[in-house]
């Protein structure tokens, strides 16, 4: 099975995500496409056999900028292949990974479909009191602190490649084109952490709005919903914002 995967500056925790799933009997290949990382990630992914890295530079100010990597990233992907996306701030329970060698093993998606959804369970990390960093645990992984969000959070993120996919609405984007999905067992879930440094979250929510700023600027509407905006980000929604940035 192929894994595709996309990433900007992730150098620090290229190993801890990447070895969590590497050396598993169903991964043939991993796809990674770097944004124009600034710091030593590309160097990190090529320590590893089963990845392949391709360059596709990360235009911030671009308002399609997410959906657009993620349409090259699928690119990658020859039709009629299985293949599984994951993000460089999540990995795979042990009973997903499970699942995924039998997906493997059989080369058939449940019920015939070619979108699979996958449970995604959100932690927050534990942090030193006043510290933006998370504690990191014995695997290199932060320590939970408490769920936050839904869940299950279902997300598009195993496929069957079929030439008419595609994705649209940026940042959060959503699978179009297909012709059958289902909702896999919750119990087989990917686990997302935020980030180990909390100024990464400012950094990535602000560049999220900007994209909704964008297309109020030039009088265009949502992709496909409202923004839901968190009020300490609010002022990154207007245009003005951005003007000197």
């Amino acid at each position: 099975m192929r894994i595709v995967m996309k990433c900007l500056n992730e150098e620090k925790v290229v190993h801890r995500v990447i070895s969590n799933f590497h050396d598993e009997p169903w991964v043939d290949n991993i796809i990674v496409i770097d944004g124009g990382s600034t710091d030593y990630t590309v160097h990190e992914l090529k320590q590893f056999k089963k990845v392949r890295v391709f360059i596709h530079p990360y235009l911030d100010w671009y308002h399609d900028m997410e959906i657009m990597q993620a349409n090259v990233m699928a690119s990658y992907v020859p039709n009629g292949e299985i293949f599984f996306s994951l993000d460089f701030d999540e990995r795979c329970n042990s009973a997903l990974k499970e699942f995924l060698n039998q997906v493997n093993e059989t080369q058939e998606l449940p019920g015939g479909a070619d979108v699979v959804h996958i449970a995604r369970r959100t932690v927050e990390v534990l942090r030193h009191e006043d510290s933006p960093f998370a504690i990191l645990g014995e695997d290199g992984w932060p320590i939970e602190s408490h769920k936050t969000g839904q869940f299950p959070d279902y997300q598009a993120r195993l496929f069957r490649r079929l030439p008419q996919h595609h994705w649209v609405q940026s940042p959060h984007r959503t699978l179009m084109g297909f012709e059958k999905n289902c909702n896999w067992n919750p119990d087989c879930y990917i686990e997302h952490f935020e980030k180990d440094d909390f100024r990464d979250r400012e950094w990535i929510e602000k560049r999220w709005l900007r994209a909704y700023a964008t297309r109020k600027t030039l009088g265009l509407p949502c992709d496909l919903h409202e923004p839901d905006v968190k009020s300490e980000y609010a002022e990154a929604i207007e245009a003005d914002y951005w003007r000197d940035r």
